[in-house]
């Protein structure tokens, strides 16, 4: 009698610890899209609608498009320089896309829609990932 009491309380010992483990492993359902992020509709998360999981993190979202726990998130003091610098990048980009035809707009320094559209124009015309994003490659391209 003593083996078989001993038997029940390890199994609902391990019952037990299954289910705790199993309810806090979850956050909330849903998967991943290729920008690793998801729609919450029901904001299970408190975070919104849309949020990321990176890696292993916690959910959480990307200020500014840029995700907290990649290891190029800056702080707010180096956030400045970093910012205007991209900031004249876009502006010159913007008027080299121009001057090559890729009608972007104003060369105003914002990514908007009419710039990352140009960029993939001119990113496809020459070979390169098609990405919207003016990365090393695409500068070099552009001659800046």
């Amino acid at each position: 009698m003593k083996n078989n009491t001993k038997k029940r309380i390890a199994t609902l010992g391990m019952a037990t610890m299954l289910l705790a483990s199993s309810t806090t492993a979850i956050a909330h359902p849903g998967r991943t899209d290729s920008n690793g992020g998801h729609r919450d509709n029901q904001n299970k998360s408190g975070l919104g609608s849309y949020h990321y999981h990176c890696g292993d993190n916690p959910a959480h979202l990307h200020k500014n498009g840029v995700c907290p726990y990649s290891a190029k998130a800056t702080t707010k003091s180096s956030k400045k320089s970093s910012t205007s610098t991209k900031s004249a990048d876009i502006k010159k980009a913007q008027q080299k896309l121009n001057e090559l035809g890729y009608n972007c707009g104003k060369a105003d320094g914002v990514m908007g829609t009419n710039t990352k559209a140009a960029i993939k124009k001119f990113q496809k015309n020459k070979g390169l990932a098609v990405d919207g994003v003016l990365g090393p490659k695409t500068k070099k391209a552009l001659g800046i």
